[in-house]
């Protein structure tokens, strides 16, 4: 799978826009909506809900394929975009990027949240958590 690098995550944001801000978190849905998009494409469907001007699309959509998020392949005289990662693959990168920084400086804070919200019900979790850790622990002897 393809890594992306997170620059920032906004915790007080919902959805993508906890990584991206609202207009690139919107190109980002229409580009999975539409597969493959014109900049024309998603400037048409944005102006739908929303008054934009086809070069500010235009900018953001090529910024997102410089940060590798869009692909851009020619198609004549114009680009078609389309999605480097899934929706889920995306967000498993993110959480792959924020929680190795948090290992770092938060390993025993985060880890300690983690198993502190869990349910008494959450027995299987904590079972496979406990396997885990073993596991771990027998390939850092070998």
């Amino acid at each position: 799978m393809k890594k992306i690098k997170v620059n920032f995550f906004r915790v007080n944001k919902k959805g993508l826009e906890k990584a991206f801000g609202k207009l690139e978190a919107e190109i980002m849905e229409l580009a999975w909506l539409q597969k493959k998009a014109s900049v024309r494409q998603v400037y048409q469907a944005l102006c739908q809900s929303r008054k934009i001007a086809y070069t500010t699309v235009m900018t953001v959509m090529t910024r997102l394929a410089d940060k590798g998020f869009l692909e851009r392949e020619k198609d004549g005289k114009r680009y078609l975009y389309r999605p480097t990662l899934s929706k889920e693959e995306l967000n498993q990168s993110f959480a792959r990027t924020i929680l190795s920084g948090m290992t770092k400086d938060l390993a025993i804070q985060a880890f300690s949240h983690f198993v502190d919200n869990l349910s008494s019900e959450d027995e299987t979790i904590l079972n496979k958590l406990e396997k885990l850790i073993e596991e771990k622990r027998n390939k850092s002897h070998v």
